[in-house]
Order: structure tokens, then sequence, then C-alpha cells
């Protein structure tokens, strides 16, 4: 799992959630940094995205995650992760890129039930 949010106490904590429910994900502080890593060859399946990163806006990394994905054949589940919901600006803007919205602060339940719903599609 990939999660991408410039604030690293917060990428670090999602990271320390995700790990409590045995799986493995990789923080990316910038938008930058996460496209790197997703040409690196490392498959994702689930990605958490920040919409409002300082160096490109989430809309726009989710959109190039998706398309690298579906070039090599990979399903990729994109998380959009924001205090802006579906309806905000932001989150109308990734709303064509991104498969579901978790709302900071983040809800336990819907994140354990979204990481439940991924491993399941996935096996």
């Amino acid at each position: 799992m990939l999660i991408v949010d410039d604030n690293q106490a917060a990428a670090e904590l999602l990271q320390e959630l995700i790990a409590l429910q045995d799986h493995q994900a990789v923080c990316a502080f910038s938008a930058r940094q996460a496209l790197e890593l997703a040409e690196g060859g490392t498959e994702f399946v689930l990605a958490f995205i920040d919409l409002t990163l300082p160096d490109q806006p989430g809309a726009e990394v989710a959109r190039q995650l998706r398309d690298r994905a579906q070039a090599r054949g990979q399903r990729l589940v994109l998380v959009a992760v924001s205090g802006y919901g579906p309806n905000d600006p932001a989150g109308r803007q990734a709303a064509p890129y991104v498969d579901h919205f978790l709302q900071k602060p983040i809800d336990f339940d819907a994140l354990d039930r979204l990481l439940a719903a991924t491993a399941a599609a996935a096996a």
C-alpha cells in the first residue's frame, strides 16, 4: 500500500494503523516521491492520497497512478484522504480518479472495512 501525504505525522499514523491490520504500507511525503515509487516498479494494490499536496494536486497524482496501473494491467484502489469531501472542489476534481473518500480525521471503522474489502478483492 502507498500513503501519500505531506503531513509526515499523519502519514506515519495511517501507516501504523495499516500495520495493525497486518498490511504493509510505504509513505511518500510529496507527489514527486509517490510517482517515483510507482515508477520504481513497486506494485501497489491500494493508495491513500491526500488531496492537498504542496507540489501537485492529489487528484493529479491519483490520475497518474491510475494510468500507470492500467497500463501495466494492474488493479489499484485509490482512496482520497482529506479534510475535503467528495462535494468540495478538491473532492470533485479527484472524483473521476478515486474509488473511495476517507475524510480526515479518519474513521477507524471505515478504514478497517476498506482494508478488509480490498484484501478480499485481491484474494
